[in-house]
């Protein structure tokens, strides 16, 4: 199996002010957030493309997707 470099994913800037909500990436940089998955899909800003990726409420969480 190969290991693939998902390091182009993480977002370039803080995320700490997003903490417990989804975040949509693009190229890096945080597009939009929103309180669920589903509602940050419906916002117009986020294309199909975009990354959409949960941050952790606080510094100890782990979250494996």
């Amino acid at each position: 199996m190969p290991v693939l470099d998902q390091a182009h994913l993480a977002p370039l800037e803080d995320t700490r002010p997003y903490a417990g909500k989804w975040i949509a990436i693009r190229a890096g940089h945080i597009i939009a957030s929103a309180d669920d998955s589903v509602s940050l899909q419906k916002n117009p800003d986020v294309r199909s493309d975009d990354q959409l990726i949960p941050v952790p409420s606080s510094d100890t969480s782990i979250y494996v997707l």
